[in-house]
């Protein structure tokens, strides 16, 4: 059995713990009530919000690849980020990030170690950002979120913060002659990674570019968070879930992404959010229905974007997912 077979069963596990989770103690009936109930003429709000939340990936897309590509295509980088997120929806092992990487290559005619180097540095900012915002709104709702785990989040960002200043650094002494480049001689799988590392953090070296791009980044999650705060007026769970408490939810909800699970996050979402919401007193059917109504009107939308210019670059998702494997294998990476 190979390691992506594993990664399947895994992800399966997973997800059907989360899914028997998320549903305990809902009553189906119920559930379908609360959902039923839902105000849809917020949905054009929701559907705003996750096209605004494209524009800043493709706007920050832009400024990390600048150093390779000056005036890459907002557009274009538009349209590759909704593929990305579009195939982590569908597909297992999270090959979007491969994917969008793949076709930045292609599209953009930059090497794919600069088009991945910039997708990992554009992840650690994401990671920054939301931890970020979490320790803003923790400190707003101390009775929900204790102090250690604030503190954690804390050590989180101040070590983000230190590895980019060692990755903005890092590059000369990588280079070929370099003190750092003689040290890791034995390890030249690890020297280039951090060579490209350091290379695809390179843009932050310009006071300009990193600020932009960090003020993107937080723009982004602040603006994502405004989709659970739509979603719980759509649901009619007012005053409990305020902005601030917005953020919380989609602290947790991320934290459910993130777990190894199926294409979509069902079942880990929709759980950590239920957790969330009834952490802060809404029923555990209303609970869940506001899981199931953020989730599944975001991937939808994101789905059937992604999926539309994808088609309209000239590639199946058949097509892209061999691609992607391919290059999985070369790289000596389980497929």
């Amino acid at each position: 059995m190979t390691r992506r077979h594993l990664s399947v069963i895994l992800a399966l596990a997973v997800t059907a713990l989360f899914l028997a989770l998320a549903v305990r103690n809902v009553d189906v009936g119920q559930l379908w009530l609360a959902l039923s109930q839902a105000r849809w003429r917020w949905l054009p709000a929701i559907a705003g919000i996750v096209l605004l939340d494209l524009l800043i990936r493709g706007l920050r897309w832009r400024i990390l690849l600048s150093s390779a590509r000056p005036r890459s295509s907002t557009w274009l980088l538009y349209r590759l980020e909704a593929i990305g997120l579009s195939i982590n929806n569908v597909l297992f092992m999270r090959l979007g990030e491969i994917a969008r990487a793949f076709l930045a290559s292609r599209e953009l005619e930059i090497p794919m170690a600069t088009a991945l180097a910039s997708v990992a540095v554009e992840r650690a900012l994401d990671v920054g950002a939301m931890l970020s915002l979490f320790i803003f709104a923790a400190a707003g709702s101390p009775e929900l979120v204790p102090a250690s785990l604030r503190r954690l989040a804390e050590l989180g960002v101040a070590g983000l913060v230190a590895g980019f200043v060692i990755l903005i650094i890092a590059e000369g002494p990588l280079s070929p002659g370099g003190a750092l480049e003689r040290r890791l001689a034995r390890w030249p799988r690890i020297h280039d990674l951090m060579l490209q590392l350091a290379a695809g953090a390179g843009v932050l070296r310009r006071p300009g570019a990193a600020l932009s791009a960090v003020a993107l980044s937080l723009s982004l999650w602040g603006v994502d968070a405004l989709q659970y705060w739509a979603g719980a007026r759509a649901l009619g769970l007012v005053p409990g879930l305020d902005y601030g408490r917005s953020i919380l939810v989609l602290s947790w909800a991320g934290a459910g992404v993130a777990l190894p699970a199926a294409p979509g996050a069902f079942g880990t979402f929709e759980a950590m959010v239920k957790k969330i919401a009834m952490d802060f007193g809404v029923s555990a059917p209303q609970a869940l229905a506001f899981a199931v109504f953020t989730h599944l009107i975001g991937y939808a939308l994101v789905t059937l974007l992604g999926l539309t210019f994808l088609y309209f670059v000239g590639l199946s998702l058949g097509e892209l997912s061999s691609a992607v494997q391919k290059m999985d294998k070369k790289a000596g990476t389980p497929a």
